[in-house]
């Protein structure tokens, strides 16, 4: 698809030629590319994109050059959107509950396969649309997890009993079983995932039903200020050695549906100082704008900056800033304070690193604002502000 994308050698380039006073996406192809050829040739099983966690096409594109030919799509217009970019890309319908009508439309006009439910009305309506014999129905059951930063457990997810009785259903419909679960957003601990993986060994030991497939979900983690995780690789060796040591999941083929964990790191946010007051800031993006996470995660999120005057980085002693957006809402704040150099001011820019993720999904229109404007960094060593 054609998007006219500006591309800058570096932020600076940015600054220079647009002077820009509305926020900036900047998006980063090479470490993009790179985190997604890192997860896909690292997890033991099929890699689907969660288009959730940033749905521009820009993103969706460059996350399917990269080499992910499977998505997690939410909705028909997650299809929509993933098959004008490749229509040979697989849609899996990993939402437990969905509109009227939109099973049978993702079946009929997106070829989608593969279902997940949590409730037998649910499965009921699925067979009802649908026929059995090319379907395979993902039951999805709860995971508790306090390690994960949001629990993705509390709305979906059938209880272990339920999750017994609805595989036995799934397979009474003439459907191929399979299993789900979500331990959560921004895992930190591998070990999430290895219990739950032992969990599916005891329902399907219980239910009496083969499957052949096993989706883990997503949650897996990137690095925040304050919030660093174990690494990939020990997610992944995890997951295999557990499925290697359960006889009912020995031979299971494994699915992931990661979205923070191919994007965050490959967009940046460009934004600007409106107002100084003291220690305060005015920024022309905020929670009401592509900053929503912080907000929810109560703090605990942050995201890493740096910041510049025209094209050269603000250097010396850092302070804490009190921030906020640009809305006339005291709500648009972030909740945890800023570590930004003494003598900002405003006209400086702040890029906002690790922002590729529930960002741009998020946005709003309150006040009017929407931030749109998109780039991307081309340079060969340019890379955005992070914890590393």
């Amino acid at each position: 698809m054609p998007y006219d994308t500006r591309q800058y050698a570096a932020i600076s380039d940015v600054i220079t030629d647009l002077n820009p006073g509305e926020p900036v996406y900047c998006i980063y192809p090479r470490l993009l590319h790179n985190d997604v050829r890192q997860f896909v040739s690292g997890f033991p099983g099929r890699v689907m994109y969660a288009v959730k966690a940033n749905p521009d096409p820009r993103i969706v594109e460059h996350v399917l050059t990269a080499g992910v030919r499977d998505v997690d799509a939410a909705s028909i217009e997650e299809m929509e959107l993933v098959h004008a970019i490749d229509p040979t890309v697989r849609c899996y319908f990993m939402a437990p509950v969905r509109l009227r009508g939109a099973v049978e439309r993702a079946y009929t006009a997106h070829h989608v396969r593969d279902y997940v439910v949590d409730h037998h009305d649910e499965l009921r309506r699925v067979a009802a649309e649908l026929p059995q014999q090319d379907v395979t129905v993902f039951v999805r059951m709860a995971t508790d997890n306090p390690d994960a930063t949001y629990n993705l457990s509390e709305k979906f997810g059938a209880s272990h009993a339920d999750t017994v009785a609805l595989l036995r259903e799934v397979a009474s419909l003439g459907f191929e079983p399979a299993l789900a679960f979500n331990t959560g957003s921004l895992v930190r601990r591998p070990g999430a995932y290895v219990d739950a993986l032992k969990h599916c060994q005891k329902v399907l030991e219980e239910a009496g039903v083969a499957v052949r497939q096993v989706d883990v979900g997503g949650g897996f983690p990137s690095d925040y200020p304050g919030m660093q995780s174990e690494p990939w690789e020990s997610f992944f060796k995890a997951i295999d050695e557990t499925r290697q040591s359960l006889p009912l999941l020995r031979n299971v083929e494994l699915h992931a549906e990661p979205g923070r964990a191919l994007i965050a790191n490959g967009m940046s946010l460009l934004t600007q100082v409106l107002h100084r007051a003291g220690n305060r800031l005015f920024i022309n993006d905020g929670v009401w704008g592509s900053m929503v996470e912080p907000m929810l995660s109560k703090g605990e999120l942050r995201y890493p900056s740096r910041a510049f005057r025209g094209t050269t980085p603000v250097t010396g002693a850092d302070q804490n800033y009190e921030v906020f957006g640009p809305t006339c809402d005291s709500m648009d704040r972030l909740p945890a304070p800023l570590p930004l150099p003494c003598d900002l001011a405003a006209g400086d820019w702040i890029e906002f690193g690790t922002m590729g993720a529930y960002s741009l999904s998020n946005r709003t229109h309150f006040n009017g604002f929407f931030p749109d404007n998109f780039v991307e960094i081309v340079g060969d060593t340019s890379a955005p502000p992070s914890i590393g």
